[in-house]
């Protein structure tokens, strides 16, 4: 879904639907509705529309998914791609448990998609039958080795969570185990971004419904935040989806590691 279609669609159904609600509402709480009601839901859902739409832009192009989404959904962390780490393999031998740390470098595999490879071209597995990666460390583009070790349960062979963690030692980074490769750190900046965007969607409805639509302020209120909740909770999360990018897949040829 383009967010030209986003923009027609939003503008056109808020419209609609502001029109309706004011007729309705207003002939009841006011004997009669505003005068030029058409024109004035016309300005809202257009209004309406155009938040919903530069929301919709911000989120589906950061670098991280919902990094600026509905605050049930938001995940405002900065994102740190990485070109090479240590996995440190933790494995049963004799009935004890040993450690060899192995280092992988990212490649571009047969299918084009990024990957980590071994000197002896292994590619990365987070755990197989033999072993259980039990920390990643990281010295490219680090100042100093960072280590992360994962988040394991009690007895110390099975990942406590289904994002498999990886958490700094001494820090609030931590790494997901789908991408090793990438460390997250919480933003502060992001999170403000993204509850100020959250916050911004209830000032719009409040708008449309006071001074445009002409409802009293009290009235205003309680519509914006009853469609508020309702946009915030249904709607928005189904615009994300639709607009999402697809994956970009690197055209380079495969190489091999060395």
């Amino acid at each position: 879904m383009t967010l030209v279609l986003t923009l027609v669609v939003v503008s056109v159904a808020s419209a609609a639907v502001l029109w309706g609600l004011a007729l309705f509402l207003q002939g009841y709480l006011y004997n009669e509705p505003a005068d030029k009601l058409p024109l004035r839901a016309a300005v809202g859902g257009l209004a309406v529309g155009c938040f919903v739409t530069f929301w919709v832009y911000v989120n589906t192009r950061a670098d991280r998914e919902n990094k600026y989404g509905a605050l049930h959904q938001f995940t405002p962390e900065g994102r740190t791609e990485v070109g090479g780490f240590d996995a440190v393999y933790k494995s049963r031998r004799g009935g004890e448990a040993t450690e060899q740390t192995t280092a992988f470098k990212k490649r571009i595999g047969p299918r084009g998609q990024p990957e980590y490879a071994s000197a002896d071209a292994t590619v990365f597995k987070l755990n197989t039958a033999d072993h259980v990666t039990s920390a990643i460390i990281v010295t490219d583009g680090q100042p100093a080795p960072a280590r992360f070790d994962a988040v394991l349960k009690p007895d110390g062979w099975t990942y406590d969570g289904e994002k498999k963690t990886f958490r700094e030692v001494g820090g609030k980074r931590y790494i997901e185990g789908d991408e090793p490769g990438v460390i997250l750190a919480p933003s502060g900046s992001a999170m403000w971004a993204a509850v100020a965007l959250n916050a911004l969607l209830f000032v719009v409805l409040f708008a449309v419904f006071w001074p445009v639509l002409r409802f009293g302020p009290g009235h205003a209120v309680g519509l914006a935040v009853v469609i508020g909740l309702a946009v915030l909770l249904v709607l928005m999360p189904l615009l994300f989806g639709l607009n999402k990018l697809p994956p970009v897949v690197a055209m380079t040829a495969p190489t091999q590691a060395k």
